[in-house]
């Protein structure tokens, strides 16, 4: 564990400056925007000479039904970056604990705060999985721990037992625990995995999700908070802008968490196209393939293989910027059947 400066900002997603025909670097749900999303963000356009309501009543009150949670413990977000950032804005950390690999807006949103982060770097022999040693890096002195449950971008999920352990000694610390759950609704075991429902319980637990990746419109932002610290509620609300989620947004995410199918149909495509692409992929293609129970899957091949693709019209995310992973890691999302086995045909013309 040791003190670092900040990282190279890079992101999946930048099709803006390559000729893209399908885009693997995001992990972003494959059926793409729900159709009443659309519909309702088209006519939060036409409503959008007027001000959105500064705190999304409606929505919270729509989240908080599907989470089971009060809306009052519920804060809106310009997409979760923004959350992160608050977060930190209201606690100015002195010191933040993050693991490596992970996503990189943990420790922009320390720096960008004044303060300084302590790195714990995870195995490659032990698949990058959190293991229990870690709860011996969590001090008094640790003023917020940051975990991606799943991680990303290994996609490796926290034991439950470690996770409660990680919670209370948080809460013995003083420490908050941002809990980034962003991609946990992706898998069969959300119920069980999340700690959505212990927030009540714990006063260090700031959880983040996200409509982005789920709802496939990482365009609109739209992210929320779940916190029953009433403390830490208004801080992280006083750094928040006014207006900060717009009109199409609130209203394509009321839509989105109407249609209850749309997530049944998700997860049916994830585990299927999974499967798919990980049976293709271990025919020769990869040098290792690693346990991801996201929708994505974290593997190495060789260090030119987003170059090959890129000349395909072919992007995937390269994870030569993340901490602790080198130019021959990389992620793809999980896309249509249709895309993947575009990627998988011209991945084989690549490596000819």
């Amino acid at each position: 564990m040791f003190e670092v400066p900040i990282i190279q900002d890079v992101h999946g997603g930048d099709i803006y400056g390559h000729n893209i025909a399908i885009d693997f670097s995001v992990n972003v749900n494959p059926q793409g925007m729900p159709k009443g999303s659309l519909q309702a963000a088209l006519e939060g356009v036409r409503l959008s000479t007027g001000y959105p309501d500064i705190t999304g009543r409606q929505l919270c009150r729509a989240i908080g039904q599907k989470e089971g949670v009060p809306a009052e413990q519920i804060i809106l977000g310009n997409g979760a970056a923004e959350l992160i950032y608050a977060l930190c804005y209201s606690l100015h950390p002195k010191k933040a604990l993050l693991l490596a690999p992970t996503f990189g807006e943990y420790e922009r949103a320390v720096v960008a705060s004044g303060g300084i982060c302590e790195i714990w770097e995870l195995k490659e022999t032990e698949g990058f999985r959190l293991q229990e040693d870690f709860l011996t890096a969590i001090g008094k002195e640790t003023a917020i721990v940051f975990l991606c449950n799943p991680n990303n971008p290994t996609g490796s999920l926290i034991e439950p037992q470690l996770l409660e352990r990680i919670v209370q000694r948080c809460e013995e610390t003083g420490t908050c625990l941002c809990l980034d759950e962003c991609f946990l609704p992706f898998i069969e075991e959300e119920k069980e995995r999340t700690m959505k429902h212990r927030v009540e319980e714990y006063n260090c637990l700031f959880i983040v999700r996200a409509f982005t990746k789920l709802y496939g419109m990482p365009g609109l932002r739209l992210g929320y908070a779940l916190c029953a610290n009433q403390t830490r509620m208004e801080g992280v609300t006083r750094c928040l802008q006014p207006w900060n989620t717009s009109i199409p947004a609130q209203m394509a995410g009321i839509a989105a968490l109407l249609d209850r199918d749309y997530l049944l149909r998700t997860k049916e495509i994830i585990e299927t196209e999974k499967e798919y692409l990980l049976r293709e992929m271990a025919d020769g293609l990869t040098d290792k393939i690693y346990d991801s129970c996201a929708n994505y899957i974290f593997f190495r091949s060789r260090s030119d293989l987003q170059r090959l693709l890129l000349q395909k019209q072919i992007l995937i995310r390269s994870c030569a910027n993340y901490r602790n992973l080198t130019d021959t890691y990389f992620r793809i999302g999980i896309r249509t059947h249709s895309d993947n086995e575009v990627l998988i045909r011209r991945w084989k013309e690549s490596m000819i």
